[in-house]
């Protein structure tokens, strides 16, 4: 896009606006032309313009010119231009010297050059500028529509908004962590974008945001479907966002907007099919769970899980933390405010979740067990959604390990208090790995009777039996006893 300049102005020209001697054309902006003979023109000036004059009014005396020359500078006209021919055939010494000791521009138009021939020029100029400047904002606009056509709309539209910036671009997730970003090699601005998305809160689907970053300045828009923000959109560039600027960027904003609507119906129903798999799970039904798993390309549950339950403000965004954490895991929302999950046993570290939770929601709480039967699961994930009642907002409570010490003297105080049905149903139990119909049948009672006499042997001992390591300590403890049989 081409502004026009005082130079651009003496370049069409050519011999009818030329530098007086002395002097040369700046590449100053042009805002508008303007003639005048008035002495003091600053009232009817913004800054910027070409003032011309035939220096009708200018007195001949060195002080007077100075004068004027300095109320022209102070109302930072971009060029003053003296027309020849009707009051001066020459420029007046007086007034050479005076611009040029107050570093201010003097043109000249000579006698058999009309003012509107210059007036013409700059509009002209102008015109051709502003359809410049109109035709590059619709062709990006263009480009953004055929980039969110493509295989994967988020990546193009923030590689092709970044290009037409000369800056960068970032979408983040609702949580304000960084999910794509173009180009590539941004480092230190991406932790730094990351900390001040945070510290602003950006909240609202009409809100906004700027602050430097680096060399350039950054702006963050939300992304919204409906009334709800699903992340966020940052681009950089050298300078503050003019107005047209601004619009190609909220353009891609809405791109990438009606993206996640797409992309939220996909996800829609995958979470839908996790959810089955691990209600499946929570019900016993681990062979229906792992054939539905296997059909529609969810994860299917491991021979051990561990079991994980949250609740915070909202639990569609604790989903999309835990499920960033861990990308397997399979989760069920109790309500607006509670979920739990299903994991795989090589899931993230505790301390690792909290820090995430932390970031969206200090208020989260959290209890988390240690591996287990996954065929134990939906009795231990009523355990814990019980224990999670008890946790203060913020939270946690994750697997203690048992010390083989700390077995021993459970085991010893469970073996003093215990009588013979409870005894024999937690070795029952223990013998035949958490199988409830082998171990119920071996016995001889009913499954229900097993699992209440199970529970309470289990309250006895204070151990986590569902952790088979803690489990197979408690074995060995009873064996070296002699309470095994």
């Amino acid at each position: 896009m081409s502004v026009p300049t005082v130079a651009s102005l003496c370049t069409a020209l050519g011999s009818h606006l030329v530098p007086a001697a002395g002097f040369r054309a700046p590449g100053t902006e042009v805002t508008a032309v303007h003639i005048s003979e008035l002495l003091d023109p600053g009232a009817y000036l913004t800054g910027g313009e070409l003032l011309l004059t035939t220096g009708l009014a200018l007195p001949d005396d060195e002080a007077g010119v100075g004068a004027y020359v300095d109320r022209v500078r102070a109302a930072e006209v971009s060029a003053l231009v003296l027309g020849l021919g009707p009051v001066h055939q020459t420029p007046p010494e007086v007034l050479l010297e005076a611009c040029r000791d107050r570093g201010v521009a003097l043109l000249l138009v000579p006698p058999a050059t009309p003012f509107l021939t210059v007036t013409r020029a700059y509009w002209t100029a102008q015109s051709r500028s502003t359809e410049e400047r109109l035709n590059d904002v619709v062709s990006a606009h263009r480009a953004l529509v055929e980039a969110a056509a493509a295989p994967d709309p988020a990546a193009s539209l923030l590689s092709r908004l970044a290009r037409w910036l000369d800056g960068w671009a970032v979408l983040l997730d609702a949580t304000g962590s960084v999910d794509l970003v173009h180009p590539p090699s941004l480092g230190e601005e991406l932790r730094v974008l990351e900390a001040e998305v945070a510290r602003l809160d950006v909240a609202g689907v009409h809100s906004s945001a700027s602050f430097p970053v680096g060399d350039h300045v950054a702006a963050v828009f939300p992304l919204a479907v409906g009334n709800q923000v699903v992340g966020y959109l940052a681009a950089g560039s050298r300078g503050q966002l003019d107005a047209a600027r601004r619009r190609v960027v909220l353009t891609a904003g809405a791109l990438l907007s009606l993206d996640a609507v797409r992309r939220q119906q996909v996800e829609s129903a995958l979470t839908a099919t996790r959810r089955c798999v691990a209600v499946l799970v929570d019900l016993g039904l681990v062979d229906a769970a792992r054939r539905l798993a296997a059909a529609s390309d969810c994860p299917a549950p491991t021979r051990e899980v561990a079991l994980l339950v949250v609740r915070g403000r909202d639990s569609e965004v604790l989903a999309q933390v835990v499920e960033r954490w861990c990308p397997s895991a399979l989760g069920v929302a109790v309500d607006r405010t509670a979920a739990w999950f299903l994991l795989p046993d090589d899931h993230g570290t505790a301390e690792e979740l909290r820090r995430r939770l932390d970031a969206a929601d200090s208020s989260a709480a959290t209890v988390l067990s240690g591996l287990v039967a996954v065929e134990n699961a939906g009795a231990v994930r009523a355990r814990l959604q019980r224990d999670l009642a008890a946790v203060e907002p913020g939270g946690s409570v994750a697997p203690a390990r048992a010390t083989p010490q700390r077995v021993a003297h459970a085991v010893d105080g469970f073996v003093a208090a215990a009588g013979p049905d409870l005894r024999a149903a937690l070795v029952a139990w223990l013998r035949h790995r958490g199988q409830w119909e082998a171990a119920s049948a071996a016995l001889g009672v009913h499954r229900n009777t097993l699992r209440y006499r199970v529970g309470r042997a289990t309250e006895l001992l204070g151990l986590d039996l569902d952790d088979p390591d803690v489990a197979a300590e408690t074995w060995l403890a009873l064996r070296d006893r002699g309470a095994t049989g």
